[in-house]
């Protein structure tokens, strides 16, 4: 199993998308915390900010995107970019 591993430049490119996204949007505070953003701007700036993601993190993206990947909408498009989008989470939940 994997305990540590350098997130792929296209997981921080996603993750910086998601956040210029999260800024234009015109999402209330109300639909913000329904959806659960503030965690995925937590992931988005640890995504951007760090080099090497740890499993409990790697998990947490796998978790993400198995609960997500079938909602298709804008809104939650935007949010799958903020944990490293489709590409990173799919990554993670054949390893998780």
């Amino acid at each position: 199993m994997i305990t540590r591993m350098k997130i792929p430049q296209y997981a921080k490119v996603s993750a910086k998308k998601g956040l210029e996204n999260r800024k234009k949007s015109d999402m209330t505070g109300k639909e913000s915390k329904e959806l659960g953003i503030y965690l995925g701007l937590d992931k988005a700036k640890k995504l951007i900010r760090n080099k090497y993601i740890d499993e409990t993190e790697m998990r947490s993206v796998a978790r993400f995107y198995k609960n997500n990947k079938n909602n298709k909408s804008k809104k939650h498009e935007d949010l799958m970019l903020l944990w490293g989008g489709r590409k990173f989470g799919l990554f993670l939940s054949k390893i998780y």
